[in-house]
């Protein structure tokens, strides 16, 4: 009688695998529309042949960031329009804002989670595609880390290797030196060239790539402290043409970045309609996503390098 019994539970239970196996299943890559316009909004002089520094501003959606790919194409369009309009040379050097890595963490999901209209939308589709990957994230992570932080370190590794994989190749491709933006990452390092994650407190990470495709020193590495303010630190870049200095609260607030004769800083941010940061960890107290300029598309600013035997401290009022 008891077997009798046991077989409507295996039934229910074969139903409930099959289902979870289907929701597992790999992914359609589904429709892909992307605005690749750019708009170039500052520049002071010719660029010529002389080394330049190009600030960009990219406009970002959640769907920008479904694959590696699909991040390329969106920068390289922004990339190609730079060298059309003659920005780009072997002597440039081409700054993107801060966390514009932060957000490979939505690479690889479902379709539903990028029409998804609040970010705790989006982690409620993070969490019931990853179950497990969260589970065993969270028990490995030190402390009691919210959701948000879970899913980063759910998916750090990941992360780490696709973003330097993507960059380095654009950096590459163009043969140009990359201030790559920066990303959260817990405990990052670089190990014989390569960015790797540990277990520890999360940090954010600014690397450099150099026109190999290499990363160029030591990346900077700067503690997200948790709902606090936070040191400024300021990041120094030397190649061959032109010194940049870019200086940063780590994710609470825009950068400002300037190079040799350059006056004032200039602020780097991500436009689009990606979610506030300080919504998906708490160690941010203020967003480093921006709507401050008009218009659609990307911005570019170029700025032509000026004689100049170094690069000053950016100016506290400027900060």
């Amino acid at each position: 009688m008891r077997k009798f019994q046991l077989v409507p539970l295996l039934l229910i239970l074969v139903v409930l695998l099959g289902l979870y196996a289907s929701w597992c299943a790999p992914r359609s890559g589904g429709h892909y529309l992307a605005d690749l316009r750019s708009t170039l909004i500052h520049e002071e002089g010719m660029v010529e042949t002389r080394a330049n520094l190009l600030i960009v501003r990219p406009e970002l959606f959640p769907s920008d960031y479904r694959s590696p790919g699909h991040l390329r194409l969106k920068l390289a369009a922004i990339l190609d329009g730079a060298r059309d309009k003659g920005l780009l040379n072997e002597r440039s050097v081409v700054a993107l804002p801060d966390q514009i890595g932060t957000w490979l963490l939505l690479g690889g999901e479902r379709n539903e989670l990028y029409g998804a209209r609040s970010l705790p939308e989006a982690q409620a589709w993070l969490l019931l595609d990853n179950p497990r990957h969260l589970a065993r994230a969270w028990l490995r992570s030190e402390g009691f880390p919210g959701l948000g932080e879970t899913l980063l370190r759910m998916k750090a590794n990941e992360m780490a290797r696709d973003y330097q994989q993507l960059f380095g190749s654009l950096a590459r491709e163009y043969r140009i030196t990359l201030l790559a933006g920066s990303l959260l990452l817990p405990e990052p390092h670089v190990e014989n060239g390569v960015l790797h994650t540990g277990k520890g407190q999360l940090h954010n990470v600014a690397p450099v790539f150099g026109p190999d495709g290499n990363l160029l020193g030591i990346p900077q590495i700067q503690a997200c402290a948790a709902r606090g303010a936070g040191p400024v630190t300021v990041q120094e870049i030397h190649t061959k043409d032109m010194q940049v200095l870019v200086s940063r609260e780590g994710c609470r607030s825009p950068s400002l970045v300037k190079s040799a004769g350059m006056r004032n800083g200039i602020a780097l941010f991500l436009r689009g309609r990606l979610w506030p940061l300080e919504d998906l960890t708490d160690c941010c107290g203020a967003s480093a996503f921006s709507r401050e300029s008009p218009g659609s598309g990307s911005h570019l600013l170029s700025t032509q390098r000026v004689s100049s035997p170094s690069v000053a401290e950016l100016p506290a009022e400027n900060r």
